[in-house]
């Protein structure tokens, strides 16, 4: 636990700056981030086929590319060149097999969309950003204690074990009531139903992609994604709540809604 908090305190000091400042400081911190959680998850699936270095190279670049991509139809380009190289790798130069290119494509897709709207809602706004991160990690939060103190049915056993449906209920409420509050404190939205929507539906893709996770750890037989961050694991292990619920609102954004 000691080791876990003074890990936390550390990456809070290097982070919460960055973030505030934002621009070309913020933009250093997310390319960092996704190329190391697309490592991590890579790395992952080398514990079942052992893949060749250029073939990660170029998955992490393409990954940047679409996380960096100024829109979405760019970023369609970089997942065009990357479904190609695959195929040649397969075809070609058969140094993977079609799963391990699915399973690249998706990874791809998921860390490089989600890294993307990360940069996009903190270009949008600051207090945007304040609130995912903040909605979310009240949501994980009140849910483990929630699960902790009431907890007696089991949520999804086969995935996570420790969680419960009472966590989950718990996670949500605390989560829907912050965002309502901040939502209306901040004056953060012009029209109410996207409030609602977001207040709704954060907390949920939140356990969702905590689940996800989880789900991916337990078929890999891992405990966590990585090691980077003593008590934490790697930048998966911490980024993926927030990944399915920053879609959500860079997909609202994207509407010209926010």
């Amino acid at each position: 636990m000691k080791e876990r908090i003074i890990t936390g305190i550390c990456l809070l000091a290097v982070i919460l700056p960055l973030v505030y400042v934002g621009g070309y400081s913020f933009m250093g911190l997310i390319l960092v981030a996704t190329a190391m959680a697309t490592y991590e998850m890579l790395a992952m699936h080398d514990t079942l086929t052992i893949v060749p270095v250029e073939v990660k190279f170029f998955a992490i670049i393409a990954t940047l590319g679409i996380a960096f991509s100024l829109t979405l139809s760019m970023a369609w380009w970089v997942l065009c060149v990357h479904s190609i190289f695959l195929i040649l790798d397969y075809y070609v130069f058969k140094k993977i097999n079609v799963e391990t290119g699915l399973f690249y494509t998706k990874t791809l897709i998921y860390i490089g969309l989600s890294f993307k709207a990360l940069l996009a809602i903190r270009y949008h706004s600051l207090s945007l950003f304040i609130f995912l991160i903040a909605t979310v990690i009240l949501t994980d939060s009140m849910a483990y204690f929630a699960g902790r103190f009431f907890g007696k049915h089991k949520l999804a056993p086969k995935i996570s074990p420790k969680k419960t449906i009472e966590g989950a209920i718990g996670g949500w409420l605390v989560g829907a009531s912050f965002a309502v509050g901040f939502g209306l404190v901040t004056e953060l939205f012009a029209q109410m139903w996207i409030l609602v929507v977001l207040a709704i539906f954060l907390p949920i893709l939140s356990q969702i992609g905590d689940l996800v996770a989880s789900a991916l750890k337990r078929q890999y037989g891992i405990k966590d994604f990585g090691n980077m961050f003593p008590g934490h694991g790697g930048v998966m292990d911490r980024v993926d709540s927030q990944m399915l619920a920053a879609i959500l609102i860079y997909v609202i954004i994207l509407f010209g809604s926010v």
